[in-house]
């Protein structure tokens, strides 16, 4: 079995992660893994000085972060159309539940990437989530969204208030999120004491007042063997590297993808927090590619084209956090 840090996210406060767009009526759905990587090599800059950050983000790799309820963990679905037979109702009316799922609970989830076909009932689909049918009485969403209005007050008071709508997510009491980190044992201490001050600092919007701050608790994850593994799954988000294009065979993969992109919100100088990363386009979580090859990808600067020295790189990660899967239809 393959070996990881799973990384709790614990006692979360409520969280709201920005779109990129000036819409506070409108959170991300997902905390994603450039943004962690990004928020980590922030705090290492404010702790231990801003040299060699993208040599610290080649250092490891980490998932996207994905939700868990005590202790049942949650990953995303494969791409495409999941092996699944209806037991209790129409295959037609599964289906459709189907489409909406956007995370499969762990035990199901070993049986979906190893090339077994699931046997579920209407009572596991739970939303976005898709559970084990023992547990489907028991099973309380981990988190909730609620719109809250909100004023802004202009500095100095001359001019007058603005009403706006701001979207929190809030978790109950022993739930959360957490994520995989692939690092090498002499930096994986490194790495732990990164998260905790990132959980002392809060991520997303809104961290002065607050919001998403979260306490830090790690163990030991394992991943099943698949035998016969004919493609490749991504845990996080994916810039390939121009060598990589060719082996991701995307005629018969299945995919999907996201642009990044945004206000350079975590610069330590207030002066540049306006201005906007440039653009890219990565594959989204839950994408599979018809390859068995290994993956790198790539770090990329996002520096806006702006005529200030004084200006930094604005580093994203790209490198993959992917695991081995069996699809069945592949040859």
């Amino acid at each position: 079995m393959a070996a990881y840090t799973l990384v709790k996210l614990k006692n979360m406060t409520p969280l709201h992660i920005g779109t990129g767009k000036e819409n506070y009526d409108f959170s991300a759905s997902n905390l994603h893994s450039d943004t962690l990587s990004a928020a980590l090599a922030a705090i290492k800059s404010q702790t231990k000085g801003g040299g060699g950050i993208k040599e610290f983000l080649d250092s490891f790799v980490v998932s996207s972060a994905f939700p868990f309820v005590e202790n049942r963990y949650f990953l995303p679905r494969p791409q495409g159309k999941l092996d699944v037979v209806a037991v209790d109702s129409d295959e037609y009316l599964i289906r459709k539940k189907l489409k909406k799922i956007k995370f499969v609970e762990i035990p199901l989830w070993n049986d979906l990437i190893t090339g077994k076909t699931l046997h579920i009932f209407e009572r596991q689909l739970k939303g976005d989530f898709l559970i084990l049918d023992s547990a489907d009485k028991d099973f309380d969403l981990p988190y909730v969204s609620q719109v809250n209005q909100r004023v802004a007050v202009p500095r100095g008071g001359m001019d007058e208030t603005t009403p706006f709508y701001f979207e929190w997510t809030y978790f109950e009491a022993h739930a959360g999120l957490y994520c995989l980190l692939d690092v090498a044992d002499e930096k994986k201490q490194e790495l732990i004491s990164l998260f905790q001050k990132l959980g002392e600092a809060g991520l997303g919007t809104d961290r002065n007042v607050g919001g998403g701050k979260f306490e830090v608790e790690t163990t030991e994850f394992l991943l099943p063997e698949v035998n016969h593994a004919n493609a490749m799954m991504l845990l996080s988000l994916y810039i390939p590297a121009q060598e990589e294009i060719g082996d991701l065979d995307l005629l018969h993969s299945r995919y999907e993808l996201l642009l990044r992109g945004g206000y350079i919100a975590g610069s330590q100088n207030v002066n540049f927090r306006h201005l906007r990363k440039k653009s890219v386009y990565m594959f989204n979580v839950g994408s599979v590619f018809h390859t068995v090859r290994n993956l790198n990808g790539k770090i990329v600067d996002l520096r806006p084209d702006w005529q200030d020295e004084r200006l930094h790189s604005v580093f994203r990660s790209g490198r993959p956090f992917i695991v081995p899967i069996k699809i069945t239809g592949y040859e």
